[in-house]
């Protein structure tokens, strides 16, 4: 059985260490300065971690009630330099997939 990433925690971590200690603090509600402090660990290691693997938010969606009598046609969505245009009565989960494939992709990139 391996080590946990705290008793690694004074070498230097790989993606899969860093993935789970920000999964971990995401899940506590605390701030990066607390949950360090608590696991002994420095708030920059979790800083640059974060940074480098693109730790966000997942994106939220807002329903949208389209003025009466609007022409139908394409929708067209924007966020963060990315725009994607879908016609409308596209399946609302099919887009969702869509904006969260391409926020991994756009996101790796950085």
């Amino acid at each position: 059985m391996g080590r946990s990433w705290l008793e690694d925690s004074r070498r230097y971590w790989k993606e899969k260490q860093a993935r789970e200690v920000l999964e971990e603090l995401a899940t506590t509600g605390e701030s990066v300065a607390g949950f360090a402090r608590r696991k002994g660990i420095s708030s920059k290691r979790i800083a640059y971690w974060r940074t480098r693997l693109g730790a966000r938010a997942k994106p939220q969606f807002v329903a949208v009630t389209l003025p009466a009598g609007a022409p139908p046609g394409s929708i067209e969505l924007s966020a963060g330099g990315v725009v994607v245009r879908v016609r409308e009565g596209l399946d609302v989960e099919h887009v969702a997939r869509l904006v969260e494939a391409i926020g991994r992709r756009v996101g790796s990139a950085c």
